[in-house]
């Protein structure tokens, strides 16, 4: 592969952007459905984004370690820089997580506050979620990719992990569990969880303790990594670039269709990163490579991608500042005139948003404006040259 994807950077931009806009809507009571989450199986617009993330973190993965094997970087130092990005991932995905540990930012939290509550946040800090997710992926998809070079073994090594996801999701191995339930309370991805983590440590969001980013469900998004890895490594090969996206475009549409026909047997769902949607999120991230890739790289048309490279430039600054910020408009906040706390995100979304829109649009013009507010602060690091990278 000659020179650079400018698509590649595009498509990774334009996947972190959508991840900061779902994830932080005005009001989640009032959002539009391409924008939400499927109830449980199927998918929307929203379900694409994260597996995409993954792939297209795979892909890097190949440009990466292509480079620096043909520098001469020796295997170990590969490997101990894949331990270490892994582990300071899954780190900064448990700061985010305990932010703020129970500092008072508030009255209402001041008046009751103890230094010892800063240590009791770990009673109940949820140990899992998407930043660990990417972590371990990463992790574990870089050591299968460093200690078997072929894609044969590689290949081998993905089977495996989904053998696992299947063999503990369907064999009936504790009664009550999982024997092929694929529902929110059954799942054994669910027994699992409560069983290593506890019920304090994992996701409640559901009215239930069931955590979407998972230690079983996380098998199979290692494959959706590994994945993105072998498309790098086949855009690596020395093969007329229209060729490639003639012969990928072909695979992502059998891909898709695969998972969709597999989804009689195992539903697309993306809390249990079932097997049909990793089949059919990788069709579907290999057919808009090639999509965004014949337009910014074979028909030039790049003139509007600039903001999604700066976008994807500093992906881990925009995740975790925004999520730090978007805790911090929920804990800052201040008695009402009428005696009720008034939260700084309440604030400011119903003094510039809610009187002007409708519920649906005021919620969507919120989270544009955040959008917007990153792409200033990610265009001004972008021009000093500023990048985040671990």
């Amino acid at each position: 592969m000659k020179g650079r994807m400018i698509s590649l950077d595009v498509f990774r931009g334009l996947t972190v952007g959508l991840m900061i806009l779902v994830n932080n809507p005005g009001s989640w009571s009032h959002i539009y459905w391409p924008l939400e989450h499927a109830e449980w199986n199927g998918w929307t617009p929203t379900d694409l984004v994260f597996p995409f993330f993954l792939f297209i973190v795979g892909v890097a993965m190949s440009l990466s370690f292509g480079k620096r094997l043909e520098a001469g970087t020796d295997i170990t130092a590969l490997k101990k820089k894949v331990w270490t990005r892994g582990v300071i991932i899954i780190a900064f995905g448990l700061f985010l997580n305990g932010f703020p540990f129970n500092i008072p930012l508030n009255a209402e939290m001041a008046a009751n506050f103890e230094f010892l509550d800063i240590f009791r946040r770990f009673q109940t800090i949820r140990l899992v979620g998407v930043l660990q997710r990417i972590g371990l992926s990463y992790l574990v998809g870089g050591l299968i990719i460093l200690y078997f070079p072929r894609i044969r073994g590689q290949i081998f090594a993905a089977g495996i992990l989904i053998l696992l996801y299947e063999f503990f999701m369907r064999v009936p191995l504790v009664d009550g569990w999982g024997a092929g339930s694929f529902d929110l309370v059954e799942n054994f991805g669910r027994y699992l969880d409560i069983l290593l983590l506890g019920e304090a440590h994992i996701y409640h969001g559901q009215g239930i303790p069931f955590d979407p980013e998972g230690l079983l469900t996380t098998l199979p998004a290692v494959v959706t990594l590994l994945s993105g890895y072998w498309l790098g490594e086949y855009l690596r090969k020395p093969v007329a670039h229209q060729t490639k996206l003639t012969n990928l475009a072909v695979i992502g549409i059998i891909l898709y269709f695969s998972g969709s026909i597999f989804s009689i047997l195992e539903p697309i769902n993306k809390r249990l990163w079932t097997v049909s949607y990793v089949i059919t999120m990788d069709g579907l991230a290999i057919m808009m490579i090639v999509l965004s890739s014949y337009l910014i790289d074979v028909k030039k048309l790049d003139f509007w991608t600039k903001p999604a490279i700066v976008f994807g430039s500093n992906a881990l600054v925009v995740f975790v500042g925004s999520g730090i910020i978007g805790r911090l408009m929920y804990k800052i906040k201040w008695e009402g005139a009428d005696g009720h706390y008034i939260t700084l995100k309440q604030s400011i979304y119903h003094g510039l948003f809610t009187p002007y829109f409708s519920d649906l649009n005021a919620s969507l013009a919120y989270a544009i404006t955040n959008i917007l507010f990153w792409l200033g602060i990610l265009w001004y690091l972008y021009s000093k040259k500023i990048f985040v990278k671990i």
